[in-house]
C-alpha cells in the first residue's frame, strides 16, 4: 500500500519558531508512512493569538508542540 497517511501538527511559538519547526520536521521525517499537515503559529505572545490557534487546534485535532514562555498562555495551552 503506497498511500500516504497525514495527521495535524500544530507548531506553537511565541517567538519565529523556526527550532520548533526544525526539531518537528526531523522527528515527522522518522516516519515514511505519514506526513504532518503543519499548522504554523508564530508569534503568539496574547491571548488573542493563542486562541486563534486554539480554534484551529478543535477543528483538525493533532499533535500539538510549543514553546512559549508565558506560564499563563502553556497553562491554556495544556
Amino acid at each position: 500500500n503506497t498511500s500516504t497517511n497525514f495527521f495535524h501538527l500544530h507548531l506553537i511559538s511565541d517567538s519565529t519558531g523556526e527550532t520548533l519547526i526544525t526539531v518537528a520536521r526531523a522527528a515527522a521525517a522518522q516516519y515514511e508512512s505519514i506526513e504532518p499537515i503543519e499548522h504554523i503559529h508564530p508569534l503568539v505572545r496574547v491571548d488573542r493569538h493563542l486562541d486563534k490557534a486554539l480554534v484551529e487546534i478543535e477543528q483538525f485535532p493533532g499533535i500539538v508542540l510549543y514553546t512559549l514562555v508565558n506560564p499563563e498562555l502553556a497553562a491554556r495551552l495544556e
